[in-house]
């Protein structure tokens, strides 16, 4: 579909995250990061996504499935998820070297290019490492604007430093309601993040125990994301996948989920 970029491409469109970010990060479990992403490429991975869906159509398979369009080997998505600009920058929000003394290897957990349809209603509010069974913190989700985003079009939203409560459980395909029902002081004892306006380029991420959701898209534009995440290499899923199946857990494995930071040493 699109074409293999250079570390150097990347870097033109990518910028690295700040001090500040970072800082925010660490306290809020969320941070806005306003074009992390130049405007232009954002816009070249909405086309290259849009074309993506328009080619799914075994759609039961492709929800099943945690192989992403990086794996899948589909460009510029794989150059832009696997670049060390990008794993380096989800390796300082990660910070686990203040535990640890060290980096803990990073390793791709998954990405997909979302379609939020006019209309469609909103979606539970929940932990994502809470749902997908990892047995750590560290799992991190990035959310990149492809094209504007109004808060009418059922931005993210999220409870500010809810990762510090830890797994509070998982909701899906639960009859219990989602964790706002099931713990109804949370937003009077934590603030819900400002309703997000963003523009092509902007990018939120979530920490994986930050409790999340979005509102219905309550306009008649479709709205467009670019989903991604990483995790430490150390972290264990059930039975080695990013789903909460079986009873091992297990590290994921490097044909699906391979090491993005550090690098191997390339051989001359």
């Amino acid at each position: 579909m699109g074409q293999a970029m250079t570390e150097r491409e990347i870097e033109a469109v990518l910028r690295e995250v700040t001090d500040e970010e970072v800082a925010f990060y660490q306290e809020y479990g969320w941070v806005m990061m306003k074009q992390l992403v130049a405007p232009e490429f954002a816009s070249e991975f909405l086309r290259l996504g849009q074309e993506w869906n328009l080619k799914q159509q075994d759609r039961e398979r492709r929800r099943n499935s945690t192989a992403g369009l990086a794996i899948e080997g589909i460009e510029p998505f794989r150059s832009f998820m696997l670049s060390e600009r990008m794993a380096q920058n989800a390796t300082r929000l990660v910070d686990r070297k203040r535990l640890k003394g060290v980096d803990v290897p990073l390793r791709y957990r998954t990405d997909i290019v979302i379609l939020k349809s006019p209309g469609a209603a909103s979606g539970s509010y929940h932990q994502d490492s809470s749902e997908h069974g990892s047995d750590r913190v560290g799992e991190l989700q990035f959310w990149l604007a492809l094209a504007e985003v109004t808060p009418e079009m059922g931005a993210m939203r999220f409870v500010s430093r809810s990762h510090r409560e830890g797994p509070l459980g998982a909701v899906f395909n639960d009859d219990q309601g989602d964790l706002l029902e099931q713990y109804p002081n949370l937003t009077s004892l934590l603030e819900l993040s400002p309703p997000f306006h963003y523009q092509p380029g902007d990018c939120t991420v979530h920490h994986g125990f930050t409790i999340h959701g979005g509102p219905a898209n309550s306009t008649d534009k479709p709205r467009w994301s670019y989903l991604f995440s990483y995790t430490p290499a150390d972290t264990r899923y059930w039975n080695g996948r990013s789903s909460n199946w079986g009873s091992e857990r297990k590290r994921l494995g490097d044909e699906e989920c391979p090491i993005v930071y550090p690098r191997e040493p390339v051989e001359d």
